[in-house]
């Protein structure tokens, strides 16, 4: 039996599912259920009709789905009876209904195209899937995948981060809505709103008719211009292909509304993405802007206004989609205003191999593996497969940000294992199983303000709050009555972190995983305020706004930002302190550390020309150039994912590469590629609008089966923060920290005479790096001894 008869007889069956179900949606549905049940269990060679059987198919798969639909009802009215309101809260339910319809009224106004349009005219206003195929100029299939994955966006976007909006809808439904259940749920609040004409009316005024110009599903026949880029008139041949290099310019145009002009690529590539979907709200609404072929696309919106870019995505691609109403993307445009050169970062989905194991290594087929979470939280709207089961072999094959963690179970033994710079060298990860408990634990409270009221769409994030063992961070929003829950975790330390628009942060530390009644208190703070100048004092159009708080050595990233603005102003809510601001913008180093305190609003933050590092890498081996390496300069990022701080450069096919926007001062850079073991490049000093180079960095080949170990030159030891000090964690062998006798649990307080507290780790780390053979003056602290060392660099390997 082949796909193409089985399609063939199937049509002629249109006319029974129709008298089966209701509306052309559900038939085709299930015809579509009927076809993948026919050709994953084939009738034996009976010689029967093969309408005849697939009829019967047809009609079995009805009868299961009615019988799962009843069932199921008579559970979601077992509920609804089983929860009982009191007539005093008539009016309090009247409110959560109000506020629940509000919700979802905005998740559909914030659904991106094409999805809002197919959801709003099957639902609102009553067009079958056959119709808005006629009308929409698509093939039916089209069609219902629209609404199926508006539904799915839908649901994600209500039923994860707030799942109270079920009840609201108890005395309209006359049951609970499950919310793991079908699409049910969903097509019963849209009949809702279908019925509340108001409300139908305003879905209709923000969404038919967005305040944005959305362009064209379709991309237009002929390519639109390249996007000008600033670059000096000398620029080399590399900088003209290389993205996120650029400097993005503001300059006059005739658009009303303001226009932005930019680009998506492919971290991994450098190349423009084509078809990818950018979603930006507003106060007005929300509408998709789609990349052309080149990547290339344009925001057009009729009025000046301030927009939040809510979700990318495209096909092969990591979805940037995080909680809503929580983006770090911010726009703001203005009249007669046109910003050019924006890039957009998206991550390539990446096949990923993993493996089960047990104790003694052997493989564990049937193993059942979950993605547990991600440090950055940005698949909560578009969510990729998050579930697998190991083969025979204990292998699995998976797609996953950097930095995920993943479970994997079978019987009582279960592990964990986290998608690290290793794993994406290698693209293996290994999860060996072992008896551990379950990480079942919640951590539940109330997100309010000074005064002690609720407050809501407080987005709660708990980090492990050490990094002893493979943990994830969790998620949750607070509901209208400011209550969360954070899920699976175990019952170690975290620390939780809120944020909320028009709030400062707040911060509760070392919180136990089975934590009841949380509270975290965010109060309104005070602003931080400024503008943003490039190196030729003019207004920086685009750029990265990072605010770290101090503790001694380490410092606390507490705002990250990416934010365009032709007039380059920022204001940032943030407690009672002192802080710590850089920017950082494309084209251009970042701006020196500035410090402000809470309430100053005068800040300008300089960025410098800075210097150019221009260089090869090839293969140490055989000297043959590698492309599409990555280099960096060595230091932490902030940001957006899509948008980073220090996104770096990528090698040309010849190997060669430029990367600009380095600042004045020590400089090391990191270099990756596929299949090599990674290196970090030190002993340069740059300074503003010099060129480095060109350098020839050789890579060596990662041996089969082998993990990674950076390659490097310095002393040979692993530090982390601990008050004004740095504290050895690790020592290297053979390297000159443990010749010159450092050891474990010694603090490192001084390098080179300068105390440690002012640099900052990162600081102290590039003091360390240099050139081989050279030495470097190392003042620790043991016990009560103070002890002044002098240190050889050497040629190291970390893995």
């Amino acid at each position: 039996m082949t796909p193409e008869s089985v399609l063939q007889e199937l049509d002629g069956l249109r006319a029974l599912a129709r008298s089966l179900v209701h509306g052309d949606a559900d038939a085709d549905d299930l015809l579509q259920d009927t076809a993948v049940a026919a050709l994953e269990h084939p009738p034996a060679l009976d010689h029967r009709p093969i309408r005849a059987w697939l009829g019967a198919v047809l009609r079995n798969r009805w009868r299961m789905d009615r019988r799962s639909a009843l069932r199921r009802r008579a559970r979601e009215q077992a509920a609804a009876i089983a929860e009982p309101t009191e007539a005093g809260d008539d009016a309090a339910a009247g409110l959560g209904r109000a506020r629940a319809l509000e919700k979802l009224a905005a998740a559909l106004v914030a659904l991106d195209e094409p999805f809002r349009t197919a959801v709003i005219r099957r639902y609102l206003d009553g067009r079958s899937a056959a119709e808005l195929a006629r009308e929409l100029g698509v093939p039916g299939s089209t069609v219902r995948w629209r609404l199926r994955t508006g539904l799915a966006r839908l649901r994600a976007a209500l039923d994860d981060s707030s799942p109270r909006w079920q009840r609201a809808f108890l005395p309209f439904l006359g049951a609970t809505v499950k919310t793991k259940t079908s699409t049910a749920a969903v097509l019963a609040v849209l009949v809702l709103l279908a019925l509340l004409g108001g409300l139908a009316w305003w879905i209709r005024a923000h969404s038919a008719g967005p305040a944005i110009a959305t362009a064209p599903v379709a991309p237009p026949a002929a390519p639109a211009p390249a996007v000008p880029r600033a670059a000096p008139a000398a620029a080399s041949p590399v900088r003209q292909l290389l993205s996120g290099q650029a400097r993005v310019s503001v300059e006059p145009g005739d658009a009303v509304g303001g226009l932005l002009v930019g680009r998506v690529v492919n971290w991994a590539t450098g190349d423009g993405v084509a078809g990818a979907e950018l979603t930006f709200t507003s106060d007005a609404g929300a509408a998709t802007v789609r990349s052309r072929d080149d990547g290339g696309f344009e925001l057009a919106p009729p009025a000046p206004g301030r927009f939040t870019l809510a979700a990318a995505a495209a096909p092969g691609f990591l979805p940037y989609a995080p909680e809503l109403l929580h983006s770090t993307v911010h726009v703001a445009l203005t009249r007669g205003h046109t910003v050019r050169g924006i890039t957009v970062f998206l991550f390539p989905a990446l096949d990923y191999r993993g493996r089960v194991v047990d104790a003694r290594g052997a493989p564990v087929p049937g193993a059942h593996v979950r993605l547990l979470g991600t440090p950055a939280g940005e698949q909560v709207i578009d969510r990729l497969e998050t579930e697998w089961t190991a083969d025979r072999d204990g292998r699995f094959t998976f797609h996953a940000a950097d930095g995920a963690v993943l479970e994997a179970t079978h019987g009582d033994a279960r592990g964990w294992g986290q998608l690290d710079s290793d794993t994406a060298i290698t693209r293996q990860l290994t999860i060996a199983l072992g008896d551990a408990p379950p990480r079942d634990a919640t951590i539940t409270g109330r997100t309010i303000d000074a005064s002690g009221g609720a407050l809501a769409d407080v987005l709660i994030r708990a980090s492990p709050a050490t990094a002893d063992r493979t943990r994830s961070t969790a998620f949750a929003t607070s509901g209208p009555d400011g209550a969360f829950t954070l899920r699976g975790l175990d019952r170690e330390l975290y620390d939780l972190d809120a944020e909320a628009e028009d709030r400062a942060p707040a911060t509760l530390e070392g919180v136990r995983g089975d934590s009841r009644d949380v509270t975290v208190t965010l109060d309104a703070g005070l602003a931080i305020a400024g503008q943003v100048v490039d190196g030729d004092r003019a207004p920086a159009p685009a750029y990265t706004l990072l605010v770290f708080r101090h503790d001694g050595v380490a410092r606390h990233l507490v705002v990250a930002r990416s934010l365009v603005d032709p007039r380059g102003q920022f204001e940032v809510r943030v407690a009672r302190g002192s802080y710590e601001l850089i920017a950082s913008a494309p084209g251009w180093a970042p701006s020196a550390p500035t410090r402000a305190e809470a309430g100053a609003r005068d800040v300008t933050l300089t960025l410098s020309a800075g210097a150019t590092l221009r260089g090869t890498v090839v293969d140490a081996a055989d000297h043959h150039p590698i492309g599409e390496a990555r280099v960096a300069r060595e230091a932490s990022s902030g940001g957006a994912s899509i948008q980073p701080a220090n996104a770096g450069t990528i090698s040309k096919p010849d190997g060669t590469f430029e990367l600009t926007g380095i600042p004045p001062g020590l400089l090391s850079v990191t270099i990756s590629a596929l299949g090599f073991n990674p290196r970090i490049e030190s002993g340069m000093t740059a300074s503003d609008g010099a060129t480095l180079g060109p350098l020839a960095i050789g890579l060596t080949r990662l041996a089969d089966g082998a993990q990674p170990a950076t390659e490097l030159v310095g002393i040979g030891i692993v530090l982390a923060a601990e008050g004004d000090e740095l504290r050895v964690q690790r020592v290297i062998a053979g390297g000159g920290a443990e010749a010159a006798g450092i050891t474990v649990g010694d603090r490192v307080s001084a390098i080179d005479g300068q105390p440690v507290a002012p640099l900052g780790v990162d600081g102290a780390v590039s003091k360390i790096r240099g050139v081989e053979g050279t030495t470097i003056s190392v003042t620790v602290h043991r016990g009560d001894q103070q002890i002044p060392l002098i240190v050889t660099r050497r040629k190291l390997k970390a893995s």
